[in-house]
């Protein structure tokens, strides 16, 4: 999964759908993910956002540090859904 739609992406990250967000804690799923120090959030043009502009609901991809903390995020376009969805046959 490391070309989807137009955005080059890093091997090895997770799919979910936001559920929450209560700054420094991301709900992703039924989990809760706590941030990390220097998380890197891109928003569905590529930009980095600060946690401030986050949605409460979003799908997207994450990967997480060597602690469990979230690292970097990705807010998906439709079509990056869509894409990331068959890939993974959810």
């Amino acid at each position: 999964m490391s070309a989807t739609a137009g955005r080059i992406f890093p091997q090895n990250l997770k799919f979910g759908e936001m559920k929450g967000v209560a700054y420094p804690a991301v709900q992703i799923g039924d989990t809760v993910y706590h941030s990390a120090p220097g998380l890197r959030i891109y928003d569905r043009s590529n930009r980095m956002i600060l946690p401030v502009a986050l949605p409460q609901s979003a799908v997207v991809l994450f990967q997480l540090d060597i602690q469990g903390n979230l690292s970097q995020l990705w807010l998906l376009t439709p079509e990056e859904e869509a894409s990331v969805r068959q890939a993974v046959g959810r």
